[in-house]
């Protein structure tokens, strides 16, 4: 499926599985190659260690993900990516389509995962993985099967199929690093250190030579767009959909203006069977405990306790769009306001000129202003805020029977047609499994990526090699070469093996030099 950029409400991509890795290798690395940046995400079983078992006679302090000391945060992350797994990784290139700026070809894909090695699952990661659509059944009878940790050669079994599987997914890891472009990652340091664990090699023991490794591996940068967003548009939500959505706005707003902007086109998939998230819709519920139809705690952060059982919207669309009229609404409060601020200073100077000895009723003789300010003072409050709500509610819904059960309503542009009426209504909620797909999520992180790269230009240099820390940090963590650092024997272990591998022809190449007449001119 072939699509322009604006309303992209799900993503074409390429289902990677053990089945068709070996088909599909090729025409990936292909795209690497050609990319502009890269951008990815993965999923993995677990993102903290909690009520471990006594039995494994773990230091817990040595596994604090959230700590503020660097060091104590990485080998709590190293710890944790050594003893997990990963269960997808999605890819999203972005490769040059015509000069025009901000246009591009995107191949999307979806690598299922199924690690070889012994590993935890935290309860919680895994539940929020199915929740969110994920087929843990698929995973263990489809997933690309792999041995974390090589060292640098992967650990190799009687079982071809599984070798075969490992090099394949391994190879794919390599050719991102041999692409040398831009690497774009949303709050991604775990993205990165799993990555590395997986695919590179056994994680290095301090996160001097982790960082270190990093920038040797990525010189075309390494990029958190959860940096930009929190840089770039300070005082929003940065969680990955909402910046997402909110891009996808203002790059609307630019193509309406006739300024430049975003032009992708997501590219048909690679081989038929491939898949795309299964639209899955839930009843919303209305809750008269709140006041807002949007469920807040998601429209801050990006998730909800409640989940699905939420009884307010998680649709980002529906959230941005009821925010926007929230602010219509105020701005035009404050006008009003002003306005009759305006109106009764006129009305004490034309008071003050009156005949002290005219006998005018008191009533009569307020002015319009005043009168205005007596019907519409907690009035124009109340009716602002009433009518930016009733906007925001499902039209056959803004009554006092609120308490009933929401029936989905139909779009809002066909409800607009049917109604008569400009008000919003609450959509279908998007699909489960759509944000939490790797695919998905990696497509959302390149196009938030290049919507800023289009407006900020040689800017987006600002940005490079700093990546989001979690747990109250308030500087990123540089990607850099230290100066009492070096890179760790990992990195030079893999690098020679990747490069050795790089310059050996491939079969049908040699074959086809060991035909050549000895007369041929060379090419």
């Amino acid at each position: 499926m072939a699509s322009n950029n604006i309303g992209i409400t799900s993503a074409t991509y390429n289902d990677v599985t053990r089945t068709n890795i070996e088909v599909l290798s090729k025409d990936i690395s292909a795209q690497i190659a050609k990319a502009k940046f890269i951008s990815i995400d993965t999923e993995f079983t677990g993102l903290v260690l909690s009520n471990a078992s006594r039995v494994f006679g773990l230091n817990t302090a040595e596994w604090v993900t959230r700590a503020v000391n660097m060091r104590e945060k990485y080998k709590a992350m190293a710890n944790i990516a050594k003893t997990h797994a990963l269960v997808s990784m999605g890819l999203s290139t972005f490769s040059i389509r015509h000069t025009r700026p901000g246009s591009y070809n995107v191949h999307n894909f979806n690598f299922l995962l199924q690690a070889q090695n012994s590993h935890l699952i935290n309860p919680t990661s895994i539940s929020f993985l199915a929740e969110n659509g994920f087929d843990l059944g698929r995973q263990a009878t489809k997933g690309i099967r792999y041995f974390s940790g090589p060292n640098p050669q992967p650990v190799e079994v009687k079982t071809p199929a599984i070798n075969k599987e490992g090099r394949l997914i391994r190879e794919v890891f390599f050719d991102i690093v041999r692409a040398g472009v831009p690497l774009v990652i949303h709050n991604g340091l775990f993205d990165l250190v799993y990555l590395y664990q997986s695919f590179f090699g056994p994680l290095p023991d301090t996160y001097e030579s982790f960082v270190f490794d990093l920038s040797e591996m990525f010189p075309g940068g390494i990029y958190d767009t959860k940096i930009i967003a929190e840089n770039e548009a300070p005082g929003t939500a940065t969680y990955l959909a909402y910046m997402y959505h909110k891009c996808e706005r203002a790059q609307k707003l630019r193509m309406e203006r006739g300024e430049p902007a975003l032009a992708l086109r997501l590219k048909d998939s690679l081989l038929h069977g491939s898949s795309e998230p299964k639209v899955r819709c839930l009843q919303l519920l209305s809750d008269t405990r709140s006041p807002k139809p949007y469920c807040e705690q998601f429209a801050l952060h990006g998730h909800c306790r409640y989940g699905k059982r939420c009884f307010r919207s998680h649709d980002v669309n529906f959230i941005l769009d009821c925010q926007e009229k929230e602010a219509a609404a105020a701005e035009e409060e404050l006008g009003v306001e002003a306005d009759e601020a305006s109106a009764d200073n006129s009305a004490g100077d034309k008071k003050r000129k009156r005949d002290d000895t005219m006998d005018v009723d008191a009533s009569a003789s307020d002015p319009p202003s005043k009168a205005v300010k007596t019907d519409t003072g907690n009035g124009v409050q109340q009716a602002v805020a009433t009518t930016a709500m009733a906007d925001c509610l499902p039209v056959d819904k803004q009554t006092d029977s609120a308490s009933a059960p929401l029936a989905l309503p139909p779009p809002a542009e066909e409800s607009k047609e049917a109604n008569g009426s400009d008000s919003l209504v609450v959509p279908d909620e998007p699909p489960l499994n759509m944000y939490h797909t790797a695919a998905y999520d990696a497509f959302m992180t390149g196009y938030i990526f290049a919507s800023f790269r289009l407006v900020l230009d040689d800017k987006m240099s600002n940005y490079k090699n700093k990546v989001y820390l979690t747990g109250g940090s308030e500087s990123p963590l540089l990607i850099k070469a230290g100066p009492y650092a070096n890179t760790s024997v990992t990195y030079r272990q893999t690098m020679r093996l990747m490069n050795t591998a790089a310059a050996e022809p491939s079969a049908p190449a040699a074959d086809q030099q060991q035909q050549q007449p000895k007369d041929a001119a060379p090419a």
